[in-house]
């Protein structure tokens, strides 16, 4: 008796899995534009999910894309020994030239070979800052981007951050100029 009380309860088990599977086959037909949609989304999120797992596993490898890079112009600090021009009395860029320059630079420069350019800065969240320029990247046929250190002093003064720097000769001659803190990557107010 218990042997065919086995049996009947396999039988049934069998009966319904296959009545399960048939009407999981009939309903898989029945499939609708709306779950095709949901499919194809599904997809493509897999998609992005595997694009993502991808760059992740390539940072984890150390493959790393490429950051932009511009042409950069080559130049040379100005250091005063035997004291400094006076500073402008407002911020600004300024580009110096054989044809075009302050008085007191006439001798200082060798104006065949060179041009000068000024930077100042006259934002009072700057005073008593020493600035170093520490690129000038030709950004387009108009634009350079002059990257600037800014480092407060010690010591306390009320003195506006400049840097006088050489190029070489016409390098700047009608060009516009962004100027970018090297640290915060933000745009910096001459005024």
């Amino acid at each position: 008796m218990k042997l065919l009380k086995w049996i009947f309860i396999s039988i049934l088990i069998l009966f319904l899995a296959a009545a399960c599977s048939k009407e999981k086959q009939e309903t898989t037909k029945e499939v609708t534009g709306e779950t095709m949609e949901n499919e194809s989304e599904k997809e493509q999120e897999k998609e992005k999910q595997k694009k993502g797992e991808e760059v992740e596993a390539n940072e984890e490898a150390g493959v790393y894309t490429a950051e932009e890079t511009f042409e950069e112009i080559a130049f040379q600090n100005v250091n005063w020994f035997f004291g400094s021009p006076e500073r402008q009395p407002k911020g600004g860029i300024w580009v110096f030239n054989g044809e075009k320059h302050a008085g007191e630079l006439a001798d200082t420069f060798e104006w065949e070979k060179e041009d000068v350019l000024l930077i100042q800065v006259n934002d009072p969240a700057y005073i008593n800052h020493e600035m170093t320029i520490k690129r000038l990247q030709v950004i387009d046929d108009k634009t350079i981007k002059i990257v600037v250190a800014l480092e407060e002093q010690e010591t306390e003064g009320d003195k506006v951050p400049r840097r006088y720097v050489t190029v070489e000769k016409d390098a700047l001659t009608g060009k516009n100029f962004l100027l970018e803190n090297e640290k915060t990557g933000e745009a910096i107010k001459l005024n």
